[in-house]
């Protein structure tokens, strides 16, 4: 293992180690570093193909994903930073949607007949069961769009399929899943029910997510 990837690991790792016992000093430093260290190893992996114009929509999820996890480390302070993070991630989601789509062989997704699409919109309406009762009115309208967008997230990484090499498919397919459980695991723990480890889930979660879906998308080529 290349050591920019190594180094990521050992972020994760310290991250988690920093949740499960409580050490918040390794936490504030480990967490910032989390998305520094997995944009250096893409910056490293993708160097000879800067022209293709998926890598800088990745680049540019990947800081907006930076923005969100330092957003998040200060939400003890004040509800607005949980927001803030928030606000950061629905970008990230976003921009990701854009980088599928330009990581495929003709620019466009292949919409066809598949039952992935109802998967999640099921999905979508028990989270909104398990969490819209649980928070105010005004609230419930920005969680609801942060939810189509990470949903929308989602199929247009199915959407890929056969636009894409299978490999660069699966690993993107099975990162954006593990974001939306992340994300939902965060989101539930936060307005409705209490989740044990709920950190340590969120983090696991969204590291191995992350993981995939730019390794994935590394594993694109841009020809049939």
């Amino acid at each position: 293992m290349k050591f920019k990837a190594l180094f990521y690991w050992i972020v994760a790792i310290l991250e988690i180690i920093s949740l499960q016992f409580e050490i918040d000093i390794i936490h504030q430093i480990a967490k910032p570093l989390l998305m520094i260290s997995l944009l250096t190893y893409f910056w490293d992996q993708s160097d000879s193909r800067r022209n293709e114009k998926w890598v800088s929509y990745v680049t540019l999820a990947l800081a907006f994903s930076w923005i969100g996890d330092i957003m998040l480390l200060f939400t003890v302070k004040h509800f607005l930073f949980f927001f803030a993070g928030l606000s950061a991630f629905l970008a990230a989601h976003i921009v990701y949607i854009v980088a599928y789509k330009k990581a495929t062989f003709k620019d466009s997704f292949s919409f066809r007949w598949s039952a992935f699409p109802f998967i999640i919109i099921a999905y979508l309406g028990l989270m909104a069961y398990l969490i819209l009762p649980y928070v105010d009115s005004v609230i419930q309208v920005p969680i609801a769009l942060y939810a189509l967008i990470i949903a929308s997230m989602v199929v247009a990484a199915w959407y890929r399929k056969n636009q894409t090499t299978n490999e660069s498919f699966q690993f993107v397919v099975l990162g954006a899943a593990l974001f939306t459980i992340s994300d939902s695991i965060l989101a539930i723990n936060r307005f409705s029910h209490t989740i044990p480890y709920a950190g340590i889930a969120v983090m696991s979660t969204y590291i191995v997510a992350q993981w995939l879906i730019v390794n994935g998308l590394l594993k694109h080529k841009s020809e049939v």
